[in-house]
């Protein structure tokens, strides 16, 4: 059977239009998760004063220069901003990939099922799915430090393990899903590079786009970006999910 990028899309643009407000509903959850955890544990209030006290020394100031006027103190303090706010956006994005694919498998399967069950059923997984997200990231971002390339293959070879270890109920493990998400990966690469430029080009727009709404209070704006940004995560997993589904007749 011929599979296309136009066809691909097209399906995944007609479910997502169809179940918007079910995606919407589980993009915000994310979103929540994600800004709960971050205004409980990133020191904001630290950050601000680190800033505002180097900025009004020189109104223009390299990132360099910025990273050289910090304390020993503050240093270590954006050393843990960083890590714990790359965790908090992992943690979100397990969340929203396990209750989507989670609700995509059901829905696919014939069963009735809302958002909110969706999700609780997501939870089961979620300890596979977060071993699984690990091991793929810290293997992706070596082959990105190596060259661009190795990184972008591997993207590639990985991008259907999340679909696969909780579609495929003969699948128990991450690795198993990473082993078998190689082998049928590469033979759409074509298709799966497609929408991961798509999603790329589709994130600087969103991104350009929402700046224009900086004079929402701080709490919504946020919200608001998150929660779009999880709609556009979610569209490019149903589109992966719809090619695993095509991939296996």
């Amino acid at each position: 059977m011929s599979i296309t990028v136009n066809s691909l899309i097209s399906d995944s643009f007609n479910f997502l239009k169809n179940q918007i407000i079910n995606i919407l509903i589980l993009s915000f959850i994310s979103a929540t998760i994600t800004l709960i955890l971050y205004y409980f544990l990133i020191p904001i209030d630290e950050i601000g004063m680190i800033i505002k006290n180097i900025s009004s020394q020189n109104e223009s100031i390299s990132l360099l220069t910025f990273v050289s006027k910090l304390s020993n103190e503050e240093k270590v303090i954006i050393i843990k901003v960083s890590l714990l706010s790359l965790t908090i956006v992992f943690i979100g994005l397990t969340f929203l990939i396990s209750s989507i694919i989670t609700y995509l498998s059901e829905i696919s399967s014939g069963n009735i099922i809302n958002v909110l069950q969706s999700f609780i059923l997501s939870l089961r997984i979620l300890p596979n799915i977060i071993i699984l997200l690990i091991i793929c990231t810290i293997i992706i971002y070596l082959g990105f430090i190596l060259f661009v390339l190795p990184g972008v293959i591997l993207v590639i070879g990985f991008s259907l393990s999340p679909i696969i270890l909780i579609t495929n109920k003969n699948i128990i493990s991450p690795l198993q899903a990473i082993n078998q998400s190689w082998n049928i990966a590469f033979n759409y690469w074509w298709l799966i590079l497609s929408i991961l430029l798509l999603w790329l080009i589709l994130q600087i727009l969103l991104t350009m786009l929402l700046g224009h709404f900086s004079f929402l209070f701080g709490i919504l704006n946020n919200i608001i970006t998150f929660t779009l940004n999880n709609v556009l995560t979610s569209f490019v997993f149903i589109y992966l999910f719809r090619l695993y589904m095509l991939s296996k007749k």
